[in-house]
């Protein structure tokens, strides 16, 4: 089996983020966490009647809470994450104790868990994915040959990671964000994604040194040879 690129994927869900943040109409939950050289930088939002959005960042192996960020290091992971051009998706395999992404990932990889939820006229769009991303194919080619069978390669229609999906039974295919959006109740937000991340490493952390890393002005447009989409089959 060969792991597919979901580079487009990446680029298109960040681009829905983006747009369901300028709505007016939109009822949305958004939980990024990103972990790079085991640290981890997480940003919860609500979208809708009441909006909120907090940045915590931290060490992994901190037994503490994540520290709140003020000084914007955080967006600037997670614009950095979907800027990278080599990006590939985790299935629910990587979830057990012995094969955390965390511990076994190659260094220069950075780890994303991104959950989303917006509700619309008909039903509430889900996703909740898993990726790995690298600034090089180099990287990306070593760390996806030597565990090949914790990847997607198809589409992800995992349990506990999977692409968008509507909570309830509808022939609708995932909208564009500003279309037919409806004010309804508020997405109840996931459970602490400091939580899945600690599950899925079990105390066995990446122990290289934290490194900053430069963000560029703007996201490159997503590579034509990425076949992974967001819209779910019917």
């Amino acid at each position: 089996m060969t792991a597919i690129s979901y580079r487009d994927y990446a680029f298109d869900l960040y681009g829905r983020i983006q747009q369901l943040r300028r709505s007016t109409d939109t009822v949305a939950s958004i939980e990024i966490a990103v972990c790079r050289n085991s640290f981890c930088y997480k940003s919860a939002e609500t979208i809708g009647a009441s909006c909120s959005r907090q940045f915590s960042y931290g060490p992994l192996s901190s037994k503490t809470e994540l520290e709140p960020d003020l000084g914007g290091e955080t967006t600037r992971e997670i614009e950095a994450f979907f800027a990278l051009p080599e990006i590939y998706a985790y299935s629910d395999a990587a979830l057990s104790a012995d094969r955390s992404p965390l511990a076994r990932a190659h260094w220069d990889g950075t780890v994303a868990l991104v959950e989303v939820q917006y509700q619309t006229s008909l039903t509430t769009w889900h996703q909740r994915m898993l990726f790995i991303g690298f600034s090089d194919p180099i990287h990306a080619d070593f760390t996806v040959g030597i565990d090949d069978d914790l990847f997607v390669n198809g589409q992800n229609k995992g349990t506990q990671l999977f692409e968008w999906r509507a909570e309830k039974p509808t022939c609708e295919k995932v909208p564009d964000v500003g279309a037919a959006l409806s004010s309804v109740s508020q997405v109840e937000v996931s459970p602490s994604f400091r939580q899945r991340l600690s599950g899925l490493v079990q105390g066995r952390w990446l122990g290289h040194p934290r490194q900053r890393r430069g963000v560029g002005a703007s996201i490159a447009p997503p590579k034509s040879t990425a076949i992974a989409t967001t819209v779910p089959a019917r």
